[in-house]
């Protein structure tokens, strides 16, 4: 929905239609869901960005380019930040060490 409306330049009313005859009020809240979202987690964000990126009419024939350096550096930058973190919160809640510790992530994170 976010990107049928940012990208996409449809209304609210069309796109509650595509989904099933959805009210464009639950379009709103789908929308304002996803930007609330992309404020606070940031792999969320670069990952929007790219494919709004991939989607623009702006960018045609953008499937046989690559990506812009910049949107895949935040990426890889916003998962890798998101996954020492999970490894932090893993590691620290059950106070792990060594190769325990790394069996629990690989648990954790599969």
């Amino acid at each position: 929905m976010y990107l049928a409306k940012n990208v996409g330049g449809w209304s609210t009313t069309r796109i509650g239609r595509f989904y099933n005859g959805r009210h464009h009020t639950t379009v709103l809240h789908a929308i304002e869901k996803i930007e609330r979202l992309r404020q606070t987690d940031e792999s969320l964000d670069a990952l929007i960005e790219v494919i709004s990126a991939e989607l623009s009419p702006d960018m045609e024939g953008c499937f046989t380019k690559p990506f812009q350096p910049e949107w895949t550096t935040r990426l890889i930058d916003a998962v890798a930040d998101r996954v020492l973190k999970k490894i932090r919160l893993l590691t620290t809640e059950d106070n792990l060490e060594g190769s325990l510790a790394l069996e629990q992530i690989d648990r954790g994170l599969s």
